[in-house]
Protein backbone atom coordinates (compact mmCIF):
# COMPACT_ATOMS: atom_id res chain seq x y z
CA UNK A 1 0.00 0.00 0.00
CA UNK A 2 1.37 3.41 -0.82
CA UNK A 3 1.16 6.33 1.55
CA UNK A 4 0.34 6.13 5.25
CA UNK A 5 -0.35 2.78 6.85
CA UNK A 6 -3.82 1.83 7.94
CA UNK A 7 -4.85 2.29 11.56
CA UNK A 8 -5.09 -1.22 13.04
CA UNK A 9 -8.50 -2.21 14.35
CA UNK A 10 -9.95 1.26 14.16
CA UNK A 11 -10.19 4.07 11.78
CA UNK A 12 -10.68 7.64 11.25
CA UNK A 13 -10.14 10.36 8.79
CA UNK A 14 -6.71 11.82 8.27
CA UNK A 15 -5.10 14.64 6.40
CA UNK A 16 -4.85 13.90 2.69
CA UNK A 17 -1.38 13.34 1.23
CA UNK A 18 -0.65 13.88 -2.44
CA UNK A 19 -1.47 10.84 -4.57
CA UNK A 20 -0.91 9.58 -8.07
CA UNK A 21 -4.67 9.05 -8.40
CA UNK A 22 -5.27 12.76 -8.87
CA UNK A 23 -3.55 15.44 -10.80
CA UNK A 24 0.01 16.30 -9.86
CA UNK A 25 -0.07 17.97 -6.46
CA UNK A 26 -3.81 17.47 -6.06
CA UNK A 27 -5.08 16.04 -2.80
CA UNK A 28 -8.20 14.01 -2.07
CA UNK A 29 -10.97 15.62 -0.05
CA UNK A 30 -10.66 12.98 2.69
CA UNK A 31 -8.85 9.75 3.45
CA UNK A 32 -10.28 6.96 5.56
CA UNK A 33 -8.08 4.20 6.99
CA UNK A 34 -9.48 0.84 8.06
CA UNK A 35 -8.89 -2.89 7.99
CA UNK A 36 -10.76 -5.54 6.05
CA UNK A 37 -10.90 -9.25 6.67
CA UNK A 38 -12.70 -12.44 5.71
CA UNK A 39 -15.79 -11.58 7.78
CA UNK A 40 -16.26 -8.30 5.86
CA UNK A 41 -15.98 -10.14 2.53
CA UNK A 42 -18.40 -12.81 3.76
CA UNK A 43 -21.05 -10.18 4.53
CA UNK A 44 -20.76 -8.78 0.99
CA UNK A 45 -20.90 -12.21 -0.61
CA UNK A 46 -24.16 -12.87 1.27
CA UNK A 47 -25.55 -9.45 0.24
CA UNK A 48 -24.39 -9.49 -3.40
CA UNK A 49 -27.48 -9.12 -5.62
CA UNK A 50 -25.91 -11.18 -8.41
CA UNK A 51 -25.27 -14.18 -6.22
CA UNK A 52 -28.57 -13.90 -4.38
CA UNK A 53 -30.48 -14.12 -7.68
CA UNK A 54 -28.37 -17.06 -8.82
CA UNK A 55 -28.88 -18.85 -5.49
CA UNK A 56 -32.66 -18.41 -5.66
CA UNK A 57 -32.74 -19.85 -9.17
CA UNK A 58 -30.63 -22.82 -8.02
CA UNK A 59 -32.99 -23.51 -5.11
CA UNK A 60 -35.98 -23.31 -7.44
CA UNK A 61 -34.26 -25.77 -9.82
CA UNK A 62 -33.48 -28.08 -6.86
CA UNK A 63 -37.18 -28.22 -6.03
CA UNK A 64 -37.98 -29.41 -9.54
CA UNK A 65 -35.04 -31.83 -9.45
CA UNK A 66 -36.54 -33.28 -6.27
CA UNK A 67 -39.88 -33.71 -8.00
CA UNK A 68 -38.14 -35.40 -10.93
CA UNK A 69 -36.22 -37.72 -8.62
CA UNK A 70 -39.41 -38.62 -6.81
CA UNK A 71 -41.23 -39.33 -10.08
CA UNK A 72 -38.31 -41.37 -11.42
CA UNK A 73 -38.13 -43.50 -8.28
CA UNK A 74 -41.90 -43.80 -7.78
CA UNK A 75 -41.99 -47.11 -9.66
CA UNK A 76 -39.32 -48.58 -7.36
CA UNK A 77 -41.05 -47.21 -4.28
CA UNK A 78 -44.39 -48.90 -5.07
CA UNK A 79 -42.65 -52.28 -5.43
CA UNK A 80 -40.86 -51.87 -2.10
CA UNK A 81 -43.57 -51.24 0.49
CA UNK A 82 -41.24 -49.79 3.20
CA UNK A 83 -40.10 -47.11 0.71
CA UNK A 84 -43.65 -46.14 -0.22
CA UNK A 85 -44.27 -43.52 2.48
CA UNK A 86 -44.51 -39.79 2.93
CA UNK A 87 -41.27 -39.52 4.98
CA UNK A 88 -39.24 -41.30 2.28
CA UNK A 89 -40.82 -39.09 -0.39
CA UNK A 90 -39.92 -36.01 1.67
CA UNK A 91 -36.30 -37.19 1.98
CA UNK A 92 -36.08 -37.80 -1.77
CA UNK A 93 -37.51 -34.33 -2.44
CA UNK A 94 -35.04 -32.77 -0.01
CA UNK A 95 -31.88 -34.44 -1.37
CA UNK A 96 -31.30 -32.08 -4.34
CA UNK A 97 -32.28 -29.10 -2.18
CA UNK A 98 -29.75 -30.09 0.52
CA UNK A 99 -27.04 -30.66 -2.09
CA UNK A 100 -27.61 -27.21 -3.61
CA UNK A 101 -27.47 -25.56 -0.17
CA UNK A 102 -24.19 -27.33 0.63
CA UNK A 103 -22.68 -26.27 -2.70
CA UNK A 104 -23.88 -22.68 -2.24
CA UNK A 105 -22.33 -22.49 1.24
CA UNK A 106 -19.02 -23.80 -0.06
CA UNK A 107 -19.11 -21.34 -2.97
CA UNK A 108 -19.97 -18.47 -0.60
CA UNK A 109 -16.98 -19.18 1.64
CA UNK A 110 -14.62 -19.61 -1.33
CA UNK A 111 -15.71 -16.28 -2.85
CA UNK A 112 -15.22 -14.52 0.49
CA UNK A 113 -11.80 -16.11 0.90
CA UNK A 114 -10.73 -14.99 -2.57
CA UNK A 115 -11.90 -11.45 -1.81
CA UNK A 116 -10.12 -11.18 1.57
CA UNK A 117 -8.53 -14.26 3.08
CA UNK A 118 -6.74 -12.42 5.87
CA UNK A 119 -6.85 -9.14 7.76
CA UNK A 120 -5.45 -6.38 5.58
CA UNK A 121 -5.04 -2.65 5.85
CA UNK A 122 -6.95 -0.37 3.50
CA UNK A 123 -6.99 3.32 2.66
CA UNK A 124 -9.91 4.95 0.89
CA UNK A 125 -9.25 8.25 -0.83
CA UNK A 126 -12.41 10.27 -1.33
CA UNK A 127 -12.20 12.70 -4.20
CA UNK A 128 -15.03 14.91 -5.38
CA UNK A 129 -16.36 12.49 -7.99
CA UNK A 130 -14.41 9.29 -7.38
CA UNK A 131 -13.20 6.84 -4.78
CA UNK A 132 -9.80 5.15 -4.80
CA UNK A 133 -9.16 2.22 -2.48
CA UNK A 134 -5.63 1.00 -1.74
CA UNK A 135 -5.23 -2.32 0.05
CA UNK A 136 -2.11 -3.97 1.42
CA UNK A 137 -2.94 -7.22 -0.39
CA UNK A 138 -3.56 -5.60 -3.79
CA UNK A 139 -0.92 -4.24 -6.16
CA UNK A 140 -3.23 -1.88 -8.00
CA UNK A 141 -5.78 0.44 -6.39
CA UNK A 142 -9.48 -0.01 -7.05
CA UNK A 143 -10.99 3.21 -8.39
CA UNK A 144 -14.65 4.05 -9.02
CA UNK A 145 -16.00 7.20 -10.58
CA UNK A 146 -19.43 8.36 -9.46
CA UNK A 147 -20.81 7.52 -12.91
CA UNK A 148 -19.58 3.90 -12.65
CA UNK A 149 -21.35 3.22 -9.35
CA UNK A 150 -24.55 1.21 -9.63
CA UNK A 151 -25.37 0.65 -5.97
CA UNK A 152 -24.58 2.04 -2.55
CA UNK A 153 -25.86 -0.24 0.19
CA UNK A 154 -25.62 0.67 3.86
CA UNK A 155 -26.00 -2.09 6.45
CA UNK A 156 -25.46 -2.04 10.17
CA UNK A 157 -21.84 -3.11 9.80
CA UNK A 158 -20.79 -1.86 6.35
CA UNK A 159 -21.19 0.45 3.40
CA UNK A 160 -20.94 -1.38 0.07
CA UNK A 161 -20.20 0.59 -3.09
CA UNK A 162 -20.66 -1.54 -6.20
CA UNK A 163 -20.26 -1.08 -9.92
CA UNK A 164 -21.95 -4.41 -10.57
CA UNK A 165 -18.58 -6.06 -11.21
CA UNK A 166 -16.39 -4.72 -8.41
CA UNK A 167 -17.17 -3.68 -4.87
CA UNK A 168 -15.60 -1.54 -2.17
CA UNK A 169 -16.39 -2.79 1.32
CA UNK A 170 -16.10 -0.07 3.95
CA UNK A 171 -16.75 -1.40 7.46
CA UNK A 172 -18.49 0.69 10.10
CA UNK A 173 -15.26 0.75 12.12
CA UNK A 174 -13.80 2.99 9.38
CA UNK A 175 -16.04 5.86 10.46
CA UNK A 176 -15.82 8.09 13.50
CA UNK A 177 -19.49 7.43 14.35
CA UNK A 178 -22.69 6.05 12.79
CA UNK A 179 -23.71 9.52 11.61
CA UNK A 180 -20.48 9.82 9.59
CA UNK A 181 -21.17 6.43 8.00
CA UNK A 182 -24.75 7.41 7.13
CA UNK A 183 -23.57 10.73 5.68
CA UNK A 184 -20.94 8.98 3.54
CA UNK A 185 -23.49 6.48 2.20
CA UNK A 186 -26.04 9.22 1.51
CA UNK A 187 -23.44 11.38 -0.25
CA UNK A 188 -22.49 8.62 -2.70
CA UNK A 189 -26.06 7.43 -3.12
CA UNK A 190 -27.02 10.96 -4.18
CA UNK A 191 -24.25 10.96 -6.79
CA UNK A 192 -25.68 7.91 -8.56
CA UNK A 193 -29.38 8.75 -8.18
Amino acid sequence: MTGPTAIEGGAGEAEAPATAAGQAGAKPDRIIHYTQDYSDALVWERESPTHRKRDKVALFAAFFAGLGLLKMLSGVMTDLAPLHSVPVAAVLMALPFALVILLQRRDLHQRAQRRADQRTGARLEIWGDRLVEYRDDRKEPLAFGALALREVRETEGHVFLSTGREVMIVPTRAFVNPAAKAAFAAEWQAKIA
